[in-house]
């Protein structure tokens, strides 16, 4: 017999706190905060929170692996970014939720989400053509999206011949 219920949350309540000492540098801490799955990341005097299941197949990021301000998933080394959630590697497109980490004295406890930072490109052209519609194609156009672009984007399918040729750098596509 199946339930979709979720898993019961396991480790500390992030919420009602914890105390610094308790937290290895650069080891993610699995426990939860709000009702969700949630992993708490020490860099030096930084406490980082960021939700605990990776957005491309939900592997567990309290498994993965920190690298700077960074966590990579350990079943397709999708890479977030700490302080935003943002996805910034493949094959994850979408962020981890991230959240407030408050400090008290020699404790943090986990507040509520943060909103993603808001981008403004400087300059930008008028519009975008993405050559190639699959999973590259998608990724491109996430990242302009998310890096503040708000003009049109065309993806072009391409077949395998032109593929090939755009790989080469020809200029021209020949007939037949």
């Amino acid at each position: 017999m199946s339930s979709d219920a979720p898993p019961p949350l396991t480790g500390p309540d992030f919420a009602a706190g914890v105390a610094l000492a308790d937290l290895p540098e650069g080891k993610p801490v699995l426990g939860h905060a709000g009702g969700k799955a949630t992993i708490l990341v020490r860099r030096g005097e930084t406490v980082y929170a960021i939700g605990a299941k990776c957005t491309h197949y939900g592997g567990p990021l309290a498994d993965g692996l920190v690298v700077g301000d960074t966590i990579r998933c350990p079943w397709h080394h999708a890479c977030f970014h700490l302080a935003t959630g943002e996805a910034i590697g493949a094959p994850a497109l979408d962020p981890v939720a991230s959240l407030e980490v408050v400090r008290e004295g020699d404790r943090v406890r986990v507040g509520g989400r943060q909103t993603p930072p808001s981008r403004h490109p400087v300059s930008s052209p008028a519009s975008i053509l993405v050559l190639g519609s699959g999973a590259a194609g998608a990724a491109a156009v996430e990242a302009l999206r998310r890096e503040g672009y708000s003009g049109p984007v065309t993806l072009e399918e391409l077949g395998v011949r032109e593929l090939e040729l755009v790989s080469l750098g020809a200029e021209t596509v020949p007939n037949g």
